[in-house]
């Protein structure tokens, strides 16, 4: 019989194809039905497949019965395999009457389902590789950077703010090359760009901080109260004191007697403040395991 979308002579079969189009608070759904060849089968099946594979779930029933379209579309399609492809004399003594173009891609507009599905990709995306903080770090810092550079106001923010302040810690503590205190000075200062980022990465830590005491957080949470009772002031004491050794290295003349007691003084106080922080991973690791 013929088939009934582009009426040409050839073996056939009853299909169903489903395509369902999420759009958040509603959704648009089209079908078709009817006895097809395997050539109309295979580009309803491929259009409206992969509409609905990209575009269906975005909705909380469109997200319930895509799985559901899929399934079918999928079986429907296997089960059409074994039809024959239409032959040459078929598709040369098509119809005229009857509209032989193929299908198009899904139903409706196809700028719409490009420019949405364009949205749809660039905000999972966005989504993804917000909360992929040690990975974009790793890989692409710069964007890791655009996407947590205001304010703390998730906890990937916040993971990108520990991620930072420790790493800027590490740069600022490591070994010095020099051995005299001639060259150990300029190596020290050129350091200096870890320090202003550790400063603007405390400065948004202590800010959420606040918001986090004034909401009282810590009073049912015991990680919440750590993190405003001991890593806040921890972290801020350390910051303050590694902002007085370098600005003390920055001022401080040729090596004398004064030099060498004033640095061991700063260096007795960055000591102090590197306690209370390792107290304060201490203790958070101790009331994870209770």
């Amino acid at each position: 019989m013929a088939c009934q979308h582009c009426g040409i002579d050839a073996t056939t079969k009853y299909v169903e194809f489903y395509q369902n189009i999420g759009l958040l608070f509603a959704r648009r759904q089209v079908e078709v039905k009817g006895n097809l060849c395997r050539r109309c089968i295979g580009k309803f099946f491929r259009s409206f497949t992969l509409t609905t594979l990209i575009l269906g779930w975005w909705g909380l029933i469109s997200f319930c019965v895509t799985p559901f379209i899929l399934l079918n579309n999928v079986v429907r399609y296997l089960l059409a395999l074994r039809l024959s492809e239409p032959g040459i004399a078929a598709l040369n003594t098509m119809s005229a009457s009857i509209d032989s173009k193929p299908p198009s891609v899904g139903s409706g507009s196809f700028t719409f389902k490009f420019i949405y599905g364009i949205i749809i990709c660039a905000t999972v995306l966005y989504f993804v590789a917000s909360r992929s903080v040690g990975f974009l770090e790793k890989h692409a810092p710069s964007a890791n950077a655009s996407l947590h550079q205001g304010e703390i106001t998730d906890e990937s923010d916040g993971e990108y703010v520990g991620t930072k302040i420790w790493d800027d810690i590490g740069a600022l503590n490591a070994h010095t090359k020099s051995t005299t205190w001639t060259t150990q000075r300029p190596e020290l200062l050129s350091r200096l760009p870890y320090l202003n980022d550790l400063n603007a990465q405390n400065d948004k830590l202590q800010r959420r901080l606040v918001i986090e005491r004034n909401a009282n957080l810590g009073a049912k949470d015991v990680c919440e109260a750590l993190a405003i009772n001991e890593l806040g002031p921890a972290v801020n004491s350390y910051v303050k004191a590694l902002d007085n050794e370098f600005l003390a290295i920055k001022n401080m003349p040729p090596q004398t007697s004064e030099t060498a007691s004033t640095l061991r003084d700063l260096s007795t106080q960055e000591d102090g403040a590197r306690q209370q922080v390792q107290a304060y991973v201490g203790h958070r690791d101790q009331k994870g395991s209770k």
